[in-house]
């Protein structure tokens, strides 16, 4: 009975379902088809052999990453930047939205929420390069600058006494902008009147933000952290990958950058898909955990 009814919703609904069918399909090609090749984690994978001509290994690979010297070094810095990055950098977005949500003068705010989340579309590689123009010790613009007060000049790239600060700083800068959108959808979607009962008990705009648009985007910022704590073992390969150099290795090596080299560089793809399987399966296992904690803490959960 309940699968009849189950049916005649999906019925009812069936152009709103029409409407999810292109992303359905495009998860299903991209994101499950590729779990037939899990496999080669647990197998000697050869090109002439492929998927199901190559030898089980068990569990060889993943026994392999454990054993190397570098290991917990790099499962330590991949959580330590991690970290970084959602403590430091989740919150921004969410301040952001506020602040331009605040601005009166429209055709100011357009133009600085256009400004904001142009660099999202912006490769890491056109990034990093403009950061060596920027931070060059020789004619860099903000080198040139500390000069002028007698500073400098200051080594910041590839420097382990900056490491930190530059891969947050440049995450933030590159990502705050688009991330902010959902949050300006979530607080356009709060009720004015709200606000209008606010002002007549005598809050004022601090006081609006805290009781009124912070509750009002509690429960997006609730869901995209959970989601974001999944990636909590995956610290963005391209950055960390231009980023590091050999005065940051014991800083900047990380398991992104470990995946890529071992499997592209090394052709050791067995060992690769070993080491990605193991973020997978964490970060898997840390989403089931927040989301647990979150729906008993304030019913708000993926799932």
């Amino acid at each position: 009975m309940a699968e009849s009814q189950l049916w005649k919703r999906i019925w009812r609904h069936r152009v709103f379902y029409l409407f999810m069918l292109p992303g359905i399909v495009w998860f299903f090609i991209f994101s499950y088809v590729p779990l037939y090749g899990v496999q080669v984690a647990f197998r000697d994978y050869t090109f002439s052999g492929g998927f199901t001509g190559s030898p089980w290994a068990g569990l060889k690979y993943f026994q392999q990453f454990f054993d190397y010297y570098k290991s917990g070094e790099i499962i330590r810095n991949t959580i330590i930047i991690s970290f970084m990055k959602l403590l430091i950098g989740f919150p921004m977005p969410i301040f952001l939205a506020i602040l331009l949500n605040e601005i009166g003068n429209l055709k100011f705010k357009k133009t600085v929420q256009t400004l904001s989340y142009l660099p999202y579309f912006v490769s890491w590689i056109v990034v990093v390069t403009l950061m060596q123009r920027l931070f060059s010790t020789s004619g860099g613009p903000v080198n040139e600058l500390l000069s002028v007060f007698g500073l400098g000049p200051f080594q910041f790239l590839y420097n382990s006494s900056w490491f930190y600060q530059i891969i947050v700083g440049s995450d933030i800068w590159k990502n705050i902008g688009w991330n902010s959108i959902i949050y300006m959808a979530a607080i356009a979607g709060i009720d004015q009147q709200l606000y209008e009962a606010s002002k007549i008990d005598g809050a004022n705009r601090f006081r609006q933000i805290w009781h009124v648009t912070l509750p009002g985007v509690r429960n997006i910022a609730i869901i995209l952290f959970i989601l974001s704590i999944g990636s909590l073992m995956s610290a963005g390969y391209e950055q960390l990958l231009l980023l590091s150099g050999p005065a940051t290795a014991s800083i900047g090596s990380v398991l992104d950058v470990h995946v890529i080299t071992s499997g592209i560089g090394e052709g050791r793809l067995s060992y690769a898909a070993a080491v990605g399987l193991f973020q997978s399966v964490i970060g898997l296992i840390l989403i089931l955990t927040v989301n647990r904690i979150a729906r008993k803490v304030s019913d708000v959960s993926l799932f």
